[in-house]
């Protein structure tokens, strides 16, 4: 466990910083009653996932409406959400569980106790965990997961998923937040800590990104004041659910459209075309052309590979730009797209973030247009959340049902 608390913690926390991880996973009671509720600044890596897989539970995998679930649904959607990110994680046949008796859930312990209140168990991947989550309502229950995910991918898996480049610990023990690797573990499986799809070498080294398509997606401010850009992995997930973040805390953003996070064939090129284009330059060298046509199971046999490429790069520049590589092998692509709304919910677990302090989704319905204009740039929008959203659907507008909801 000394492994387990170094490379979460690195060095004791703050009394502050544990006191507000040491939270349980516990529903607010207004709207729908079932949004989690995040008690103080910083467990919100852990929630706002745990959250997005519960609904994934309930409005995909049973096709539910929110309107009318039930307490049982709910509770059994908590259980799938908890079995997801843990089956993910594993790396071997078994998950491991470390839980807080049921006898002291809630006793208040210090940081450097509270470990010797916790019991590990290794069970078969497919146990079921009712009993498990139930343990987790309590005081430490979201330590308990934490740790149980942790040590379902393994220390050294983990060691290995975060590669050379990463320094320092899971969460930062003077001011409570996470790294981006530690939602990545939540999400995909693997605390890698990139967001590009992928792997990327950098002088000889190997940056690991997302490997493939995730089922809930990941949007972020940092994209939109250019710190990064995210790959399609993750901005087109297999369903319309995506956690997103801010410079300081995460939300969740999701559609009950499922057509919403389908990869249209311009988004399925761009994906092709950025596995190549390690620096976002828009252009990549001609001997890449044959990797990226192999990607999209394209013609790739030699005569047809110089053909293009000769095609692609009369100047014999040696690269090849995305807009003359998407004229070619998509055209017309940018005209076969039409305005479109879906709706859209965002949930936010702290209650001074919301309304009235009222833990609940918020809707809205979201426009897509054809025609962008220079007002629609993801960093000039108006507010935060739209600026995220902005960089993935750059035309969007959203009218509220009750206000601009906060993404802080």
């Amino acid at each position: 466990m000394n492994r387990l608390c170094e490379l979460i913690w690195d060095v004791p926390p703050e009394p502050s910083v544990f006191t507000r991880w040491s939270q349980g996973f516990t529903f607010s009671e207004h709207g729908r009653k079932l949004t989690l509720v995040q008690e103080g600044g910083g467990p919100c890596s852990v929630l706002a996932p745990v959250q997005a897989f519960l609904i994934k539970h309930l409005l995909f995998d049973r096709s539910l409406e929110l309107t009318a679930v039930t307490e049982e649904d709910i509770s059994a959607a908590l259980v799938s959400s908890f079995s997801s990110i843990l089956h993910r994680a594993a790396s071997g046949p078994n998950l491991t569980l470390v839980s807080c008796p049921t006898s002291a859930p809630d006793e208040a312990v210090s940081y450097p106790d509270h470990l010797s209140k916790f019991q590990t168990s290794t069970v078969p991947v497919n146990s079921d965990l009712t009993e498990f989550v139930k343990q987790c309502g309590g005081r430490y229950g979201l330590l308990s997961f934490l740790y149980s995910v942790v040590l379902t991918r393994g220390i050294d898996v983990i060691l290995t998923d975060l590669g050379p480049m990463v320094e320092g610990s899971l969460i930062h023990s003077k001011f409570g937040h996470s790294n981006q690797s530690l939602l990545n573990l939540m999400l995909t499986g693997a605390a890698v800590p990139n967001v590009f799809d992928g792997a990327r070498d950098l002088g000889g080294i190997e940056l690991a990104g997302i490997k493939e398509q995730s089922e809930v997606g990941y949007l972020t401010l940092l994209e939109a004041l250019r710190f990064c850009q995210v790959g399609e992995n993750l901005k087109c997930p297999k369903f319309p659910i995506w956690v997103l973040g801010s410079e300081s805390h995460t939300t969740l953003l999701f559609s009950t459209d499922t057509a919403v996070s389908a990869r249209s064939p311009l988004q399925n090129a761009k994906a092709a075309f950025d596995q190549f284009d390690v620096e976002g330059n828009g252009f990549i060298p001609t001997t890449d052309l044959p990797k990226v046509l192999e990607h999209l199971q394209m013609v790739t046999d030699d005569d047809y590979i110089s053909f293009m490429r000769d095609r692609l790069d009369p100047d014999s520049s040696g690269i090849i730009l995305f807009p003359a590589f998407l004229e070619e092998f998509f055209p017309g692509v940018n005209q076969d797209m039409q305005e479109r709304q879906f709706p859209l919910f965002h949930y936010n677990g702290l209650a001074q973030s919301n309304i009235e302090g009222r833990v609940e989704l918020r809707g809205g319905v979201a426009t897509v247009y054809v025609e962008y204009n220079s007002l629609m740039d993801a960093g000039t929008a108006p507010n935060s959340i739209l600026r995220v959203l902005r960089t993935k659907w750059p035309t969007i507008e959203i009218q509220w049902e009750s206000g601009v909801p906060s993404i802080d």
